[in-house]
């Protein structure tokens, strides 16, 4: 993942400096006031990083969900935020995680890509 966000840094680096200024000049209505910004970042972010597309769109029912908790506590204090969305959360990061694995297989790298080879190898010699 951390990767990822250096190819977000790195490629989407106008609208990731955009959206920081935004945020330090707007920081008490930021998620009002930013969200050009926002999406403006998220749309060059899944253009320009292929594991960032494939969890929007496989975990697009977990960020939403996530997304619609934080919303819903806007104005709730930090106890009642994590209490009400760290299980959304967890379904989040549960499922970046499959898609991050996911990824790595296809690309040849991870645990299961090298379980897949030595599988193969033992096959190979029966």
């Amino acid at each position: 993942m951390e990767d990822s966000l250096s190819n977000v840094a790195s490629s989407c680096a106008d609208q990731l400096n955009s959206y920081q200024r935004c945020i330090l000049a707007n920081q008490s209505n930021h998620g009002e006031a930013c969200a050009e910004q926002k999406t403006a970042l998220a749309i060059c972010a899944a253009d320009s990083v292929p594991l960032v597309r494939a969890v929007k769109t496989r975990c697009g029912p977990a960020i939403k969900g996530y997304d619609a908790c934080l919303a819903k506590h806007e104005k709730s204090d930090d106890q009642t935020v994590t209490r009400e969305c760290t299980p959304y959360l967890k379904r989040l990061y549960e499922c970046t995680e499959a898609v991050k694995r996911d990824e790595d297989i296809k690309a040849g790298k991870g645990p299961a890509a090298h379980s897949v080879g030595t599988l193969s190898l033992e096959q190979g010699t029966k």
